[in-house]
């Protein structure tokens, strides 16, 4: 380390170097805050103000100034390095800066630094904010003066005031760690700006000039400065140092003019190619090429970056030159990358060092530089800055600069989005524009979880009258517009009654055009929610070919799977949902996710494949909780209800027990899905009144008489089963032929065994055979095996109760394996209780699927998944192959498959079976 210096209180009289224009106060009140003998800890200062108010100019001054009785620690020009101002101890000291330890310092060695010097007297610690972005001198910094109370030390940093999200992470973390006193510069007053004038153009300004002055710069310096360059016609480059004091003391001596000016250039450059260099200051190559080898000699300039052609980014300012001066120079260093073809980022960063004075073709690189930019947060830096310098610019260009920010907000910070996009819309003059931005605004809501805002905004766009003198949306884009707004809508109790009605008043599209077609989507999947299923085209899901895109086209994929579902087309609907969830995660918020989870979780629940509904429902509940909006309540539901089915009573108790009730009113169909989880809890309880309590709950949350959604979620067919267990028949007939009424038009299988198994439960005696026998014979040309199982089980217990053991053996034994088959082993044990008591031998539960095979079909089963063809394996058990046949049938048949590729997710853990699971499948 450099020797270090003796101390002695400021020199009598010492008059302080020339501060930047107007900041004589604030120097005299920074150099009162210099801790002196018993007078305490120093506070922390920050001098604030926007770019070119000479916040760097005036922290250099006060160096200059107490450098003479006070050593000062000044952040060096690379990341963890920090200089020391020694030889200072006379006031007629030549200015000698040296790198502490020669390099980089650590933490705890910067600290060990700073105690010894405050051993003697008052210290300095000051960073300027062209060093605010380099990581381990704040953390530095940081440590030192969390460990430094009570020592004479008196921290001093520059910070410019901007955006928020232009804001280096490191710099927030140690602005909110510890106290700072403000000092802000304000703008300079009409009188300095006449004065500066004055100098600076020989004359006095006249009230025009003076007035054209002020609007321009509104009191900054350095665009003061600026304004007078263009009013003499003088170059930027020529005066660097003009009106910022010294600058050009650096590294371990003073360096000489020349190595400044090119030290300037190529900070604001953000590059060491000699050529640009020497166009910016016009100095020629070779002059420029030596002053380059001196102040690699003095390790200002590495190798590495000379070799390059870069030493960082623009505005990364080295120690010893003021930010301030660099402000002339940007200008024109960015029109020099721009004109020498580098990457639009690069010219890009040297224009966000721009405040004042935009030109179109600044706007134009930052915009470029967004599309290029490899992060959103650096897009949104380029485009927020964009905005804000271009004010004055092409309202047009402004608008398409605005939009992109809008779009990318939307992935990152939609809470943000939303003003951008709301500013579009209220000054949109173009009909098509509008609907554009209305779906954009609508898709921004839907990830934000305000569906039924992004309904009623589009209702609005919708309904403005044509000849008001409003700007309409055209005809050919109003079916975009309507099926996204019964899409945002329909999952909200508030929303869902107006849209009904909406829907039932407008005109069913004509054209077979894309938005025509969703528009139809949507109103089907409405109307089959509704409780009211409509006939359908040929091809039973229009959008299932669609791509995913936008959370909006997500909805109506999403739509789409649940319609092909409640039709029966559940392959279709699985497809759909395969296709949405294979595709690559958008960066940020992606709630359509968690929405194609859990409806397939729901589609998984309909066709009996437990195992995998469950894994969805904890991925959607794993990736809600994530996502750390608000309180986690759908994937909770839908994963409470995958557990009653299973038989796992505790665990979905738990999960119910942690949801909030308020929370679950503005849900759709999930606040009646909670009901009846909590209905299958408290019957395995034993507490039949209160599960008849709950599901009646859940019928009243789906509308009037339970009506919407009678197949999705039948509340009604346990009900009846509930009362014809409580000894109330009669109740229990009503409730079933109710229920019948519900879906007698849904025209499918399984609508059609939920009629016949919900009177089968409620009818007594051998009507009541006739009716479950014909609930069963339905169900199994559905896909709803846990509902087959269940009316199976009811079938074959009522023989029993009758005095039939051996007709109720084989139904309660398709029971059993329909239900280990579906992995609901854990709610099995009561069918396994009646088997037994049937005369039955049921195997052993285990709560794997493939306990429901036989030890002949396991074996076939096995085979088969090696790849072995059907005479194979009868050649090498010793059967037909049409034995071979009827086993695999019977196999595919108990655990809900299609065919021998399906085996191995399904058997993997099965003893005996084995396999793997195929890669790529969410499930």
């Amino acid at each position: 380390m450099a020797a270090l210096p003796a101390h002695h209180p400021p020199p009598p009289g010492a008059a302080p170097a020339e501060p930047p224009p107007g900041a004589t106060a604030l120097l005299s009140a920074l150099i009162g805050l210099m801790p002196r003998a018993g007078s305490g800890p120093a506070p922390a200062v920050m001098l604030t103000g926007p770019a070119g108010i000479g916040r760097s100019t005036l922290l250099q001054t006060f160096c200059e100034t107490v450098r003479s009785w006070a050593p000062v620690l000044r952040a060096g020009p690379l990341d963890g390095t920090w200089y020391d101002t020694t030889g200072a101890a006379r006031t007629d000291a030549a200015v000698v800066q040296a790198p502490l330890d020669g390099g980089a310092l650590s933490s705890h060695r910067l600290h060990e630094t700073v105690v010894e010097l405050c051993r003697r007297g008052p210290v300095v610690l000051a960073m300027d904010d062209a060093q605010l972005c380099r990581p381990r001198s704040l953390r530095g910094l940081g440590y030192v003066l969390r460990r430094s109370t009570g020592l004479p030390l008196l921290p001093v940093i520059t910070v410019p005031t901007l955006p928020a999200a232009t804001e280096h992470p490191a710099v927030t973390s140690l602005l909110a760690h510890h106290a700072w006193t403000p000092l802000q510069l304000k703008p300079l007053t009409e009188t300095d700006v006449a004065e500066l004038l004055t100098q600076r153009l020989g004359r006095r300004p006249d009230a025009a000039l003076l007035r054209r002055c002020m609007e321009h710069s509104e009191g900054i310096p350095a665009a003061v400065h600026a304004f007078a360059d263009r009013c003499v016609g003088t170059s930027a480059a020529g005066d660097t140092g003009r009106g910022a004091g010294p600058t050009t003391r650096t590294g371990p001596g003073a360096l000489p003019g020349s190595a400044s000016a090119v030290l300037s250039a190529v900070a604001a450059l953000g590059s060491a190619d000699p050529e640009l260099v020497s166009e910016l200051i016009r100095m020629p190559v070779s002059a420029v090429q030596r002053a380059m080898g001196h102040l690699t000699e003095r390790r200002i300039l590495s190798p590495e970056a000379l070799r390059a052609g870069t030493d960082g980014s623009a505005g990364d300012v080295p120690h010893g030159i003021s930010s301030d001066d660099l402000i002339p120079l940007y200008s024109r260093a960015a029109r020099l990358l721009e004109d020498a073809g580098r990457p639009p980022t690069q010219v890009a960063d040297v224009v966000l060092r721009i405040r004042y004075g935009a030109e179109p073709w600044m706007l134009e690189a930052l915009y470029s530089a967004a599309l290029d930019a490899d992060s959103p947060g650096g897009a949104v830096r380029y485009l927020s800055h964009a905005l804000d310098m271009g004010v004055d610019q092409d309202t047009r260009t402004l608008r398409r600069i605005r939009a992109r920010l809008a779009e990318t907000l939307t992935t990152t910070e939609p809470s943000i989005a939303l003003h951008h996009l709301s500013t579009l819309l209220a000054t949109s003059t173009d009909g098509r524009e509008l609907a554009d931005i209305a779906l954009r605004y609508a898709d921004t809501l839907v990830v934000l979880g305000l569906g039924d805002e992004a309904a009623r905004l589009l209702a609005q766009v919708l309904d403005r009258p044509a000849g008001s003198g409003a700007v309409t949306v055209p005809e050919d884009c109003r079916p975009a517009l309507e099926s996204a707004l019964l899409l945002c809508g329909s999952l909200r109790p508030a929303s869902v009654r107006w849209l009904r009605e909406r829907s039932q008043q407008s005109i069913e599209p004509a054209a077979d055009s894309p938005g025509n077609r969703r528009l139809r989507l949507a109103r089907t999947a409405l109307s089959m929610l509704s409780g009211r299923p409509v006939a359908l085209p040929d091809t039973p899901v229009p959008m299932a070919a669609c791509a995913a895109g936008t959370p909006l086209d997500d909805l109506s994929l999403i739509a789409s799977a649940v319609v092909a579902h409640l039709t029966d087309h559940t392959t279709t609907a699985l497809d759909t949902l395969d296709r949405l969830l294979h595709r690559p995660v958008r960066r940020g918020l992606d709630p359509s996710r968690v929405q194609a989870l859990m409806v397939r979780a729901l589609v998984l629940c309909g066709t009996g494949d437990l195992p995998a509904a469950e894994h969805d429902s904890r991925r959607a509940l794993e990736l809600e909780s994530r996502s750390g909006d608000g309180p986690v309540v759908a994937p909770a539901v839908t994963l409470a209800y995958v557990l009653a089915q299973r038989g796992e009573v505790a665990a979905a108790e738990h999960v119910l027990h942690e949801i909030n009730g308020p929370d679950l009113q503005p849900l759709f169909y999930v606040h009646p899905m909670y009901w009846w989880a909590t209905a299958a809890v408290r019957r395995a309880h034993g507490d039949l009144r209160g599960a008849l309590v709950a599901l009646r709950s859940s019928g009243r949350a789906l509308g009037p008489g339970g009506s919407e959604s009678p197949v999705l979620l039948p509340w009604w067919l346990e009900a009846a089963d509930l009362l014809t267990e409580l000894g109330r028949p009669a109740e229990a007939r009503r409730v079933a032929a109710r229920g019948g009424e519900l879906v007698a038009s849904w025209g499918t299988a399984r609508s059609a065994g939920l009629a016949l198994l919900a009177r089968g439960l409620a009818t007594p005696g051998r009507a009541g055979h006739r009716l479950l026998d014909k609930a069963c014979a339905q169900l199994a040309e559905s896909p709803a095996r846990l509902l087959r199982a269940r009316a199976e089980y009811a079938l074959g217990v009522a023989l029993l109760d009758d005095g039939d053991p051996l007709a109720a053996r084989p139904r309660l034994r398709t029971a059993l394996d329909l239900m280990i088959g579906c992995g609901a082993g854990n709610a099995a044990e009561g069918v396994r209780l009646r088997l037994a008591e049937a005369g039955g031998r049921p195997r052993r539960l285990t709560g794997r699927p493939g306990d429901a095979l036989t030890e002949r079909e396991r074996r076939v089963a096995a085979l088969a998944m090696a790849g072995r063809s059907n005479r194979e394996i009868a050649e090498e058990l010793y059967i037909t192959r049409r034995t071979v046949e009827l086993h695999l049938t019977h196999t595919y048949q108990k655990l809900g498959v299609s065919g021998r590729e399906e085996l191995v997710g399904v058997l993997q853990d099965t003893p005996g079976v084995g396999g793997s699971q195929p890669g790529g499948v969410e499930r």
